[in-house]
């Protein structure tokens, strides 16, 4: 686990490889949710990069669930900013933007995040 500078960012990020559910299809009472699981490259307060083995659209607005070695699993919402080809990956790297949304887990993954971070710092 590492962080890198910001670069163009407001925020740090955290590189690390941790398992991330995506609700790409919400349920209904005639089908069940369509559910990609796929890892990620690395964390913000604001943000998460991931790889999948097929691109979701930008602007595409999903339910997240974060599921972290020492915690219990956070629930978020986010919207695709970008998707590029992964070659290395053999699939897709979708950058996500988290929503400060009321019914999630954001508060709690922002303590969660900045724990993280302060610990691999030293």
């Amino acid at each position: 686990m590492t962080t890198s500078p910001p670069n163009d960012r407001t925020q740090v990020r955290l590189t690390t490889t941790e398992t991330i559910l995506i609700e790409v299809l919400a349920s209904s009472a005639a089908t069940p949710a369509d559910v990609v699981m796929c890892s990620s490259l690395d964390l913000s307060a604001n943000g998460l990069q991931v790889v999948v083995d097929s691109a979701i659209e930008p602007e595409s607005i999903l339910r997240l669930c974060i599921d972290l070695k020492d915690e219990a699993p956070l629930f978020l919402v986010g919207e695709v900013m970008w998707a590029r080809p992964d070659e290395e990956a053999q699939g897709f790297r979708l950058g996500f933007r988290l929503f400060e949304s009321e019914g999630t887990d954001i508060e709690r993954w922002k303590t969660v995040l900045t724990n993280m971070i302060e610990r691999s710092q030293g």
